[in-house]
């Protein structure tokens, strides 16, 4: 679904991604791990197209994605939940799943009624403005307004970051049952290593701009064992 080979890229001339190479298949949620800095939101941003690619590619299902813009790579089936959510903050939650029908407009009213399906939080707010969500709510409604656009990757930067744990159960309901029912492909960026044992397939660890690392959680036995493994105290 989604090949990286020797991406490169970063801000003005400062490098941050050194050559990274991956891949993420059908249904597969694929985590990244590290410390903050070393690059993680850099390849979201690079993938989506918000930062350009200085060398390297990126592949949608074999198809060069390079030289397409950031709302291009949206209608050809990737969504992105940035760090810090980027809700129109003034707008109703309608508004803002409205604004999240990129690929086909047609398919709003279809969309809405899937929100309200997966995301039974939200549907009593439809009409409360999104500055008056809770914090776990905006999260909540920012993974919903990406799923309206029907990816079949997204692309997901510390979605916990700040939430309440009864959000993030409700955050990896959704995301196991969009694999289990649509084939959804995940790429997870997440400091909570517990959250990304109980969604990912294989973890990637990430130290300055390379990949250096990987273990599959099925096979790692403990969460404790894995920490030791990847490098991580605590």
């Amino acid at each position: 679904m989604l090949e990286i080979r020797d991406l490169k890229s970063g801000y003005a001339r400062v490098p941050v991604l050194n050559g990274v190479t991956l891949s993420l298949g059908q249904g597969e949620c694929l985590g990244l791990l590290g410390r903050n800095g070393m690059g993680k939101t850099t390849l979201l941003r690079a993938i989506m197209g918000g930062l350009p690619a200085w060398s390297g590619q990126v592949q949608k299902a074999g198809q060069p994605l390079d030289r397409l813009p950031p709302q291009a790579r949206a209608r050809c089936g990737i969504g992105y939940v940035p760090q810090g959510k980027q809700l129109f903050l003034q707008l109703s939650v309608e508004e803002n799943l409205r604004m999240g029908c990129v690929k086909d407009f047609g398919r709003t009213r279809a969309a809405l009624a899937e929100t309200r399906a997966l995301f039974p939080r939200l549907e009593r707010l439809f009409e409360r403005q999104a500055g008056m969500l809770s914090g776990g709510e905006q999260q909540l409604l920012a993974l919903a307004r990406c799923l309206c656009g029907a990816p079949d990757v997204i692309l997901l930067d510390e979605p916990t970051e700040g939430i309440q744990p009864s959000i993030c159960d409700e955050i990896l309901d959704v995301l196991h049952h969009l694999r289990r029912e649509r084939g959804l492909a995940i790429l997870l960026v997440e400091q909570d290593i517990d959250f990304l044992w109980q969604i990912c397939d294989r973890v990637l660890t990430v130290n300055k701009g390379r990949i250096v690392g990987g273990i599959e959680p099925a096979a790692a036995g403990s969460i404790e064992q894995a920490k030791t493994f990847i490098g991580i105290e605590g």
